[in-house]
Order: C-alpha cells, then sequence, then structure tokens
C-alpha cells in the first residue's frame, strides 16, 4: 500500500532529491524519512554515486575483452600485462569542486583517483589530466589554468607519481564550468589484486587513514546539481587533500596488503563512509554493525549525518579477519595513521547504526544501494537542424594562407602545454620512456631482478582525449572520434590499443536535448570501441555541467558542449621501438599513409577564419581505421620509418610543423608538394581528423615502404622531404621554422602568466 507521505519541502529539497523520489523512500521505509535517513539516501542516489541516468545507456557498452580481468564495477578496471603483471587504471571528473576552489579541487581529484588505484593493490605509476577552461579572452581563465595546474602538481608531485601526458582545451562553453578530469594507473600482480566485494561474515570492518571533519560535505549531491552564479560559493563542499598523509596511506595498505592482512578494502570516495559502507556491504551480499563513536574526528561534536556525508580525505574502509587486527594495527601505527575498529560484518544484509553506546539506525543496504534507474526523455536538439555538409565554396579563401598557418599553429588549443606539463614532475621513477607533448605516454615496466631486466623491454602507452565541438555537432561521431583518436595516437608510437576508460562530461540530465546528446555519444564510443576491440573498463559521468545565469532580467543557462574524453592504454612488445612524431634528421622524406578527404566541417580554421564552426564533421571509416593501424604497426615494428603523426587539429599543416619544431635536439623544417585536383589549399592543409598520418623515413626508402604494405589497401605517397629551418608547402606556405616554434612554446605562456598580473 502506498504511503502519502507528508513532504517536508524544504529537507527533501536541501538534499537534492526530487519530490518523486522523496515520496519514494518514504514508501521504502514505510514512514516520512528524518535526516539523516534523507542524508544517506541523497547521497547514495544522486547522480554521482548511483548513474541513476546513465546507466540505461552504460550497460550497453563493450566490457569483455581477451586481456580484460576485471570490469566496471570495482574501484577500477585491470587488464592482463602478462609475466604475472596487471595494469589497474580509471578515470573520473572533480568538476564542480575544481571551479568553486581550483586549487584543492584538481588536488583532491588527483588524490581521490589515485586511491582508487591503490585501493585494489597497485602501486600508481602515472597520471594523466584533461582539462577543459574558458575562452583565453575571459578574465577568468588564468586563473582557473594557474590554480587547476599548481593543484594537480602538488598532489602528484608530493606522491612521487609522474603526470606523464594530457590535454589542455580552451572554449567559451566552459567558461562557467571547467572540467578537470583525472586518470591514473597503476601495476600489481595478478595474483595480488584487493576488491570492495570479499567482506566475509565475522570480519571486523576498519577505519584507516586521516580524521574525518567537516570538508567535503555533501560533495556527492554537489556534482549532482547545478550552478547557480549567485550561490557558487559552495567551498565547504570541496574537499582539503594532504598528499603526504595519503603518500602514507599508500605504503601501509600496500604493506598490509603483501602481508595478507586484508580481506576486502574501499576507498571513501565521494559521499565518504556513507558510499563505502554501503557498497562495500551490498557487493558481498552482506550488512555491517557501524559504531559512530568509534570514529576519529578532526571536528569536534560532529553530528552523525555530518559523519556519514564528510568527504574528508585520504581515508579508507577496510575488513580484515578478528585475528589480524592486532597485526594491521601495528602497519598503520608505524605509518602514523589512525587504525580503528568502527564494525563488524554481519550475515543480515542490513547496516545497524549505533551512536552514544545505544542503537541508532537501521538501514536495508539494497534499498539505499539500488536506487532509481531513469530511461529520461529524450529530444534531437533543435539546432542540429541548422548542421549541414559544408559548403566550401560558399566562404572566400583567404590569400595570405601563412598568417592563417601561423594563427593555427599558435592557437592555445594546438600550442606546446610545455608551460603546463613541465610544473608536473613527469620522470620519477625513470620508467618514462616518452614524456608529455608528443603522441601518446611510453612507459616501461622495470624487471625486479637482473634476469628480468635484460629480457622485459615491454612497455605501455598512455592517451586522453576527445573533441567536445565534433560532438556538439555531432553527438556519435563525437563519441566515437574520442575512442578512434585516441587509438591513432597509440599506434603512431607502434602500440596496440587494450582498453579504455572515459570520462563523460554533460550537462542536466533533465533536459531531453542533454540526454540524447548523451545517449548518441555513447552509441558512438561504443561502435567505436567495440570495432577496435578496446573495452571500457572503468569511468565516470559527470552530469549538470551547467551554470543558471541572469542577463538582464533574462534567465539563462551556461552549458557545456557534450565532452566525452577518452583515456586509452596500449601495450608495446619492444619500448626501444617506440617511434616519435617529430622529424629525426634533414633529408629524411616525408610520405602520407592513408587518404584524405579534405573536410573542413567543424574545424578550427573555419572557427578562426570564419567565425563559423557549425558544419557536420566528417565521418570515420571504422573498417579503414583499422586497416590503416594495423599498417602503421607493422612498418614501426619492422624499423621503416623514423617518425609518424596523425592528422588531428590543425589539419597537415599543423601536423607537418609540430613534426619539425618538436625535436627536443634541432629544429627541422620542411619541403612540401601536395596537390590534389579536388580539394582547394585550404582543404588540403587545414582538415582536421583525416584518416592518415604523415610519417618519414631515410632517403630512397619509398619502394621497400611500398612492399612492406603491400597486403593492405592503404595508399602510400611521398610528398616531400625533411630540411633544416623554412617550412614550405607548394607555393602557397612559406615559414621560418625557429619563429613558428617560439609562437608555439610562448602561446599557453600568456595565458598562464596572466594570472599573476
Amino acid at each position: 500500500m502506498a504511503i502519502k507521505a507528508k513532504v517536508k519541502k524544504e529537507n527533501y529539497k536541501l538534499f537534492g532529491l526530487s519530490l518523486d523520489e522523496y515520496k519514494k523512500i518514504s514508501e521504502l521505509l514505510g514512514r516520512e524519512p528524518d535526516d539523516f535517513e534523507l542524508g544517506i539516501f541523497s547521497a547514495m542516489w544522486s547522480e554521482h554515486c548511483s548513474y541513476k541516468s546513465s546507466k540505461v545507456y552504460l550497460k550497453t557498452l563493450p566490457v569483455a575483452g581477451d586481456n580484460v580481468i576485471i570490469g566496471p564495477g570495482e574501484n577500477a578496471g585491470v587488464v592482463d600485462f602478462g609475466d604475472g603483471d596487471v595494469l589497474i587504471f580509471k578515470m573520473e571528473s572533480h568538476n564542480h569542486p575544481s571551479f568553486i576552489e581550483p586549487f584543492q579541487g584538481a588536488a583532491t581529484g588527483v588524490g581521490g583517483i589515485m586511491r582508487d588505484i591503490f585501493t585494489m593493490g597497485a602501486r600508481p605509476i602515472a597520471n594523466l589530466n584533461s582539462l577543459r577552461f574558458g575562452s583565453c579572452f575571459n578574465p577568468k581563465t588564468p586563473y582557473y589554468v594557474s590554480e587547476v595546474v599548481k593543484g594537480i602538481g602538488f598532489y602528484g608531485n608530493c606522491m612521487g607519481v609522474p603526470t606523464v601526458g594530457g590535454e589542455v582545451v580552451f572554449d567559451e562553453c566552459y567558461n562557467d564550468n571547467i572540467l578537470v578530469n583525472a586518470f591514473t594507473i597503476g601495476i600489481a600482480k595478478k595474483d595480488g589484486i584487493f576488491l570492495s566485494s570479499k567482506c566475509e561474515v565475522g570480519n571486523v570492518v576498519v577505519y584507516v587513514g586521516s580524521a574525518t571533519g567537516m570538508d567535503g560535505m555533501h560533495g556527492a549531491t554537489m556534482a549532482s546539481e547545478e550552478f547557480d552564479s549567485k550561490k557558487n560559493k559552495k567551498r565547504s563542499t570541496v574537499q582539503v587533500g594532504d598528499p603526504f598523509t595519503e603518500k602514507l596511506l599508500l605504503e601501509a595498505c600496500l604493506e598490509a596488503m603483501d602481508k595478507k592482512l586484508i580481506v576486502s578494502i574501499q576507498d571513501m570516495g565521494a559521499a565518504g563512509i556513507t558510499s563505502s559502507s554501503f557498497e562495500m556491504a551490498d557487493k558481498s551480499g552482506h550488512g555491517m554493525t557501524i559504531n559512530l563513536d568509534a570514529f576519529p574526528l578532526r571536528t569536534p561534536n560532529m553530528t552523525p549525518i555530518e559523519i556519514m556525508l564528510s568527504e574528508s580525505q585520504e581515508r579508507m574502509l577496510l575488513a580484515c579477519k578478528k585475528e589480524d587486527f592486532e597485526s594491521l594495527n601495528a602497519i598503520f601505527d608505524k605509518w602514523g595513521l589512525n587504525c580503528v575498529k568502527v564494525g563488524e560484518v554481519i550475515d543480515e544484509n542490513i547496516i545497524r547504526f549505533n551512536h552514544h553506546s545505544k542503537p541508532y539506525k537501521i538501514l536495508d543496504v539494497s534499498t539505499v544501494v539500488n536506487g532509481p534507474a531513469y530511461n529520461r526523455p529524450k529530444r534531437k536538439p533543435k539546432y542540429l537542424q541548422k548542421i549541414l555538409p559544408i559548403k566550401i565554396n560558399d566562404y572566400r579563401i583567404p590569400k595570405n594562407l601563412n598568417e592563417i598557418a601561423k594563427r593555427l599553429i599558435t592557437h592555445p588549443n594546438i600550442a606546446s602545454k610545455r608551460p603546463v606539463f613541465t610544473q608536473y614532475d613527469y620522470t620519477i621513477g625513470t620508467n618514462t620512456v616518452v614524456p608529455p607533448g608528443f603522441s601518446a605516454a611510453v612507459l616501461r615496466v622495470k624487471g625486479e631482478n637482473k634476469a628480468d631486466k635484460d629480457s622485459k623491454n615491454k612497455g605501455f602507452l598512455l592517451n586522453v582525449g576527445g573533441n567536445s565541438r565534433y560532438t556538439y555537432l555531432n553527438p556519435y561521431m563525437g563519441g566515437a572520434l574520442a575512442v578512434v583518436e585516441c587509438a591513432r595516437n597509440i599506434a603512431a608510437c607502434g602500440g596496440n590499443p587494450v582498453a579504455v576508460t572515459d570520462c563523460l562530461n554533460f550537462a542536466s540530465p533533465e533536459d531531453p536535448e542533454v540526454m540524447w546528446q548523451f545517449s548518441e555519444a555513447v552509441k558512438g564510443i561504443k561502435d567505436a570501441a567495440t570495432k577496435l576491440k578496446t573495452p571500457v573498463i572503468s569511468g565516470n559521468v559527470s552530469f549538470y555541467n551547467e551554470t543558471a545565469k541572469k542577463e538582464g532580467d533574462k534567465p539563462t543557462i551556461s552549458k557545456i558542449y557534450p565532452t566525452p574524453v577518452i583515456g586509452m592504454v596500449g601495450f608495446i612488445e619492444d619500448v626501444n621501438k617506440t617511434v616519435t612524431p617529430y622529424f629525426k634528421d634533414e633529408g629524411d622524406e616525408i610520405f602520407l599513409l592513408g587518404r584524405l578527404k579534405g573536410d573542413l566541417g567543424g574545424s578550427l580554421y573555419m572557427d578562426l577564419v570564419h567565425k563559423d564552426f557549425c558544419q557536420k564533421p566528417a565521418d570515420t571509416d571504422l573498417d579503414y581505421e583499422i586497416t590503416l593501424q594495423n599498417c602503421i604497426r607493422l612498418l614501426i615494428n619492422g624499423g621503416m620509418i623514423k617518425s609518424a603523426a596523425d592528422i588531428s587539429e590543425g589539419g597537415i599543416f599543423v601536423a607537418l610543423a609540430e613534426s619539425s619544431i618538436t625535436n627536443p635536439n634541432k629544429i627541422l623544417g620542411f619541403t612540401v608538394d601536395l596537390n590534389i585536383k579536388e580539394l582547394s589549399y585550404a582543404e588540403v592543409l587545414f582538415s582536421e581528423f583525416e584518416q592518415a598520418f604523415i610519417i618519414t623515413s631515410k632517403s630512397h626508402s619509398e619502394q621497400k615502404l611500398l612492399k612492406a604494405i603491400g597486403d593492405f589497401n592503404v595508399n602510400l605517397l611521398k610528398i616531400g622531404v625533411v630540411s633544416k629551418d623554412i617550412m614550405k608547402i607548394n607555393n602557397t606556405i612559406e615559414l621560418k621554422s625557429d619563429i613558428i616554434k617560439n609562437g608555439y612554446e610562448s602561446s599557453l605562456e600568456t595565458v598562464i602568466s596572466a594570472a599573476h598580473i
């Protein structure tokens, strides 16, 4: 019988619940919930914890593969790396906290994703990030860039984990909602993986790490609602990080794991003790008793719901055998960390809370964890009616393409990100083979003894990326392209893509147009990941990336473009065969491997030159993509090419220019002759995401290359030669390499330095 709840509107709205959700909770409890129960349900039923608006689509993604050991559902995904090794990785968003308090928001985003990795028994060995900021002309942008980068560097550097790659993108759609997506990968032994789902009846529930405070309160619900420009000072919802404590926690956890003292373990991330306790209980199929009096507090007199919802950092909840607690406690005591018995695993599917030495509350685990699942209304956005294939003849072709080329290569979205990544320690651990700034990061795996060192040259590659403008113009192609572009970057180094994690950043799911964008982007990711055999083994969804504003008397909503970001991991058998994108020697021959369409739709060229990027982007042929990537890997593994770069933002010109000026030891140039009858010079030079690579090889190697790729239906065209210090294409482009290099390396520095003026 349905319960007619007496709705306390001020309560359920404060906790971020809808009226229907409030009524549903009342029905499940058989009465009106109190504030403690409202707090628990609001956290666990938030978008951030429950994926209530997205899980119907996430279930369609491919999650299994030859190398996959653990897919979605645990703290991170796991792939088999051979020789008894596994790689454990995940990417998550920390968007809302970073907008409110950029330094701490970004820092704790890095700390949180690293805990997800070492919770599973892996030592974190590399970080990446995807950062999206507002327009470079927005006066707030320099501040956000400076503080976010400082926060990432602070936490990662203190932890001794290198930040080896990522992306930095500027667009006015992020003026009111910056995005900070953090990725961490770790390595462990196959027989040393720890899970959150292994609790056994009779185990002691143990709290370890820092004490609980008032920071991060209601963080999960805050991350599941839009901002209001007049009410966005929510600093108490942002966690405060201490990487030095996290380093101690990392070492203590790994030592306890090595000694087999931990049965099950869960990071206290979003929703803190609430999510860790209920999720551990649910995954193991059991329940718990939780003594709220036992938790170490750094803020006196915290209420039960404050204790449960705090998102203070550097904390874990774990289960151990009763007889192992003293040994476990000794380890954490040695590292100067709290280690406190807070409960016990029980056979009932409930959590019994005690407070002030008395029974306090009882909540059913399944009821709390299994929140609503919405198949929200979808509607194709009206603006897409105006997104048509480009008619380039309707646009004037600039006479001075030299000037356009210079503007493209120095655009902050293309220019060197060196001013950012030099603030990160990217070589600590000396595993980094290819550092930030190139196609993909490449890391070696060191052996534990001399025999291993002599025999192991294997490595892995990391890449993150996505193009929000292309996703805005065609959500399906934007989702697919994010997967394809990461795979291209890994293939250009000689690696085989293996698996992905994703971070899906969108506006409000209550907007039918946003849900249509989301569903189409997921479909694109699904199709590309299935075709490329790169299952999606972990990830995160971030909704409500929008801000309510008032311009004059008119209320408006500032929404981000749909921004699916892919983090991809690939394998390479011998890191010594890795190919980098920059030219190596004067006199080397330059080839185009693949095919060009010359479609400028959605390109940066169209935006810069014609102030109009709203055209339909070119489609990607996934079957051809597989052939092309197999082809370039064959050439790399055969030692036949000296450099390889894919064609992405800025087109062929940018690919050639970056290849000329990013060699760390010298400045080179090129002389290229590239004419295609059907295409204008602008289409040839600046069309983006072409299915082709720019490769170089030593002179007189064309016939050898053609013979090697004879079994592939892929074109190879010699287009030029590497020269000393001039960039020359036909009679349309002629630029001095040193001048371009100076602009390329100083563009982003200008943006960041504005924060200090």
